[in-house]
């Protein structure tokens, strides 16, 4: 049972000074607060949507959590045995529905206690996960790694029932320096704990209308968000000493953080689900149809898109425009057969330039192509699909039952598979609505890759046509081949919002909920018409009032 806060655990959160630019800028929340003149005054109000207040960490948290905490240079891989996190939603962290079964925890209690006894193995190990100094006293260490572990300071009824535990190391730990053998007890009882297991957030003061979460919440959330870890010291300093509430010094974490390489951790975590990677594994292509292809091709697709899209974001500064089209990627000599690239190339990846305007962004590269085709076939159908739910939130409904396989071709009459395709789901057909209107020209833009990804002329001995027009909200456009649908993408508000709205889940670690449209409306216009670089999507997503406090309904 988590009980009731106590006073110490509660702080009041202080809204900003005035805004000054409508387009960038929400409302505030607090009506009592002085409006700037430049914003209008039917701007819409951003209210958080209800969500749980006791989310676990996934997995890949619960992974950065431990390295963090034991002050660690890489993942520990603590919970490469555990059981799998469950998802029904884009992304894997969302704690409201993650569960600890009774599995879970054999895993959670297994992986305390090794955690436990790699922290206190030295002198040093006990001053990693102190902080950088290891307190004089009993009680100054039990606070110093409470404070790590729960991500807040101790209560006082905490740090007595810690202090009680810490004192038992000579019953089960009588080889070990009582030092040492005090906070493996502590470790181990605390690393269980839901303090640790959980982002719990206990602040109840409602200020108009939202719960205003306390300094060290906001620290938490701000933590989770960009890094998908524990905050460092010097956040939760700032959560605690209240800055973290003025926009001055929030402003200014955020600024560190997004600098951070652990941004550049997250950031990645983002696209690698959004995208799929996890696919990549499981490509498997016969070596007769497809030389180009081995097992090794399987890490490059993965290494090719990571370092592409940390280079977009965090070297080129680039925006939604450079990640679906910048005609730059990174290469190996696996990658180098298939793209079918001259020159020399081995094991290591090197900066290249497309120049033909055959391929260009995230979706011209092999893993997203291989990934999205069958063993043998380019996949148009599963490709649009993809291509509508996850870059462009499309509403397509769910399949109807029963619905029969492709029929296979018939060698006597030669066909490409687009023109199989329209056949079986265009215009005059029972799948003529989705299909031929969003799905199907979607995934023909793509038809001149195969199921490698490699770039064709023809396709069954026939011309390959790529040409088509999608409906973006009512508003037809024409394209031609994959370069010119990305582009058209970028030319409409669909896709900014639509990356904005993954971005809302990720970042708050929860499903989407009605009251996101009015922040997501205004972060994709934004993205859409200034063309912002992807860091100031993420900024004006957290430094938003939404993200900084709580629907009164839990949920």
């Amino acid at each position: 049972m988590l009980g009731s806060p106590s006073p110490d655990e509660q702080q009041q959160v202080g809204q900003g000074p005035n805004v000054t630019d409508p387009d960038l800028t929400p409302r505030p929340i607090d009506p009592n607060l002085p409006v700037d003149p430049n914003l209008p005054v039917d701007a819409p109000r951003e209210m958080p949507t209800p969500s749980s207040r006791v989310g676990r960490l996934s997995h890949g948290e619960y992974e950065n959590t431990a390295r963090d905490l034991l002050g660690a240079q890489q993942s520990l891989g603590i919970t490469t045995s555990f059981v799998a996190d469950s998802s029904s939603t884009t992304f894997n962290n969302n704690g409201g529905n993650l569960v600890v079964t009774s599995a879970e925890w054999q895993d959670f209690q297994t992986a305390a206690e090794e955690l436990a006894r790699q922290a206190t193995l030295t002198t040093q190990s006990l001053t990693a996960i102190a902080g950088g100094t290891l307190p004089a006293d009993d009680a100054g260490l039990i606070r110093a790694i409470g404070r790590r572990a729960f991500r807040r300071a101790l209560t006082t009824a905490e740090l007595a029932t810690y202090t009680a535990i810490f004192a038992l190391a000579p019953t089960f730990y009588a080889a070990m320096p009582a030092k040492q053998g005090g906070a493996r007890m502590v470790l181990e009882a605390m690393l269980q704990s839901p303090h640790f297991l959980y982002r719990i957030e206990l602040s109840t003061d409602v200020t108009s209308g939202v719960i205003v979460v306390s300094g060290a919440e906001l620290a938490n959330r701000l933590s989770y968000a960009l890094w998908q870890s524990m905050p460092d010291d010097e956040l939760l300093r700032a959560g605690e000493e209240a800055s973290l509430l003025t926009v001055e010094g929030y402003t200014a974490q955020v600024t560190r953080m997004v600098a951070d390489p652990k941004a550049r951790s997250a950031v990645n975590a983002f696209h690698s689900q959004l995208l799929g990677t996890t696919r990549y594994a499981d490509i498997t292509r016969s070596t007769t149809l497809f030389p180009e292809f081995s097992v090794g091709l399987r890490d490059s697709m993965k290494q090719e898109q990571e370092r592409f899209v940390d280079a977009q974001i965090f070297t080129e500064n680039a925006g939604l425009e450079g990640l679906f089209t910048s005609p730059t990627s990174y290469v190996d000599a696996n990658l180098a057969r298939v793209y079918g690239l001259s020159g020399t190339f081995d094991s290591t990846f090197q900066k290249i330039t497309f120049n033909d305007g055959k391929r260009g962004g995230l979706f011209t590269q092999i893993g997203f192509l291989a990934a999205n085709a069958t063993s043998t076939e380019s996949d148009p159908i599963h490709r649009g699909v993809f291509l509508n739910h996850k870059l462009l939130c499309a509403p397509l409904p769910a399949p109807p039952n029963g619905v029969p396989m492709l029929p296979r071709p018939d060698p006597s009459v030669p066909k490409t598979l687009r023109t199989r395709i329209t056949e079986f789901t265009g215009v005059g057909t029972c799948g003529s609505g989705c299909h031929s209107t969003m799905i199907n020209p979607a995934g023909f833009a793509f038809e001149h890759y195969d199921a490698l990804g490699r770039w064709r002329d023809l396709d069954n001995g026939l011309p390959v046509n790529a040409a088509d027009s999608y409906t973006f909200e009512g508003k037809p456009r024409a394209f031609d081949g994959a370069a010119g649908f990305s582009k058209v993408m970028i030319e409409e508000p669909m896709a900014h919002r639509c990356y904005a709205q993954h971005w809302v889940e990720f970042l708050h670690g929860r499903g989407l909920g009605e009251a996101d449209k009015t922040m997501i409306n205004r972060v994709g216009k934004v993205s859409w018409t200034q063309k912002v670089p992807v860091t100031q999507v993420l900024r004006l997503l957290v430094e938003s009032e939404s993200f900084k406090t709580r629907a009164v309904e839990e949920k």
